[in-house]
């Protein structure tokens, strides 16, 4: 092992300890001023438990953007917009779990975020579709979709947030995930900006693992969902990792809400209105397990979506065959477990 990698790898460590660290002193500060999520009929949980931890994640992931543009791994000027949109991002979130936001205010700052992360990174992607390589970068009707898609990544990571551990474990696994195929494709400095985020997420993961002793909130499920899609179009404008390699490592969270939101949709309900109708928190009821449903969904990805992953760098041009055919097959189910559907249970309030 070289010099270069044993100091990056005693820096890797630095930045669990630190992210751990960080989470004890939030929740030390939320209970101090009762910052609890309190149970309700729309919560999968049943103790009152701080919430806030998030704001440990983002704050090691905004400090971990300068090592990345002093290493020289990415633009200096990229690292400025994600280090200023970041802080955006989590501000916005801990506003939403200690205040009073609206939600149509969040939604306008959601899309401006976007925005400016779009025209920070050198260039929009090329994508590979069925064998036509679509460069989005001078297609400026595709801009509003990739826009469009990333707000809904933001969100959907939000709603994907209800039990313990699960959103955790998937950024651990997507950031694992991509570090292999960063790996796998030649680029070992992407590798190591993927650790490290993993690094930030672990740390705070420690403490949110069922029974979770404190929870993500907003501040950083939205972060890590600005995150994600900022490194995923960052590296896919600078490397030749397929960009579809991020989208099928998070098929399963993809498939869950938008098949939960769309069955709401069709079915009249109000879909403002918090609930508890994703897959997810049905199988967690159904089993009354936290971890089991946590543990499902990291086996998912780790056993079938990162191999598929892998697969869509190894042969280019079938990274949208292998999304969509993992997509329906993990929707189909999702609606078969009833996501979206209201039951008996769920009509008191969920």
């Amino acid at each position: 092992m070289s010099t270069l990698s044993i100091t990056l790898s005693l820096a890797l460590l630095a930045v669990i300890a630190s992210a751990a660290s960080l989470t004890v002193l939030v929740r030390s500060w939320a209970i101090r001023k009762s910052a609890l999520v309190h149970p309700t009929e729309r919560c999968s949980h049943t103790i009152p438990t701080p919430h806030g931890g998030g704001i440990a994640i983002a704050a090691i992931s905004i400090i971990l953007g300068l090592l990345f543009s002093m290493m020289d791994w990415v633009p200096d000027y990229s690292m400025v917009a994600f280090m200023l949109l970041g802080f955006v991002m989590v501000a916005l979130g801990v506003w939403d779990d200690f205040g009073d936001l609206s939600p149509k205010f969040r939604l306008i700052v959601h899309f401006v975020v976007v925005g400016v992360g779009l025209a920070s990174v050198p260039s929009l992607p090329v994508l590979s579709v069925f064998g036509t390589a679509v460069d989005t970068s001078e297609i400026v009707a595709l801009w509003p979709l990739l826009a469009v898609c990333w707000v809904w990544l933001i969100n959907l990571y939000n709603f994907m947030d209800g039990i313990d551990g699960l959103a955790a474990i998937q950024a651990l696994v997507l950031f694992g995930g991509m570090a292999v195929n960063f790996w796998f494709m030649g680029h070992a400095n992407w590798s190591w900006i993927c650790l490290f985020i993993l690094g930030a997420v672990l740390g705070f993961t420690l403490l949110n693992w069922p029974p979770a002793k404190i929870f993500m909130g907003d501040g950083g499920s939205g972060f890590l969902g600005f995150v994600i899609g900022f490194m995923m179009l960052l590296s896919a404008s600078i490397t030749h990792v397929s960009m579809w390699s991020w989208v099928i490592l998070l098929t399963l969270f993809v498939a869950d809400a938008t098949t939960t939101l769309l069955v709401r949709l069709l079915t009249g309900q109000n879909v403002l209105q918090a609930h508890r109708l994703h897959t997810y928190q049905k199988l967690a009821t159904k089993l009354g397990s936290h971890s089991k449903v946590t543990l499902g969904y990291g086996a998912v990805m780790l056993f079938i979506l990162l191999p598929c992953s892998i697969l869509a760098n190894a042969y280019p041009h079938s990274g949208l065959f292998i999304f969509s055919v993992l997509f329906v097959l993990f929707s189909v189910l999702a609606y078969w477990f009833g996501a979206g559907r209201l039951t008996s249970f769920s009509r008191r309030g969920c």
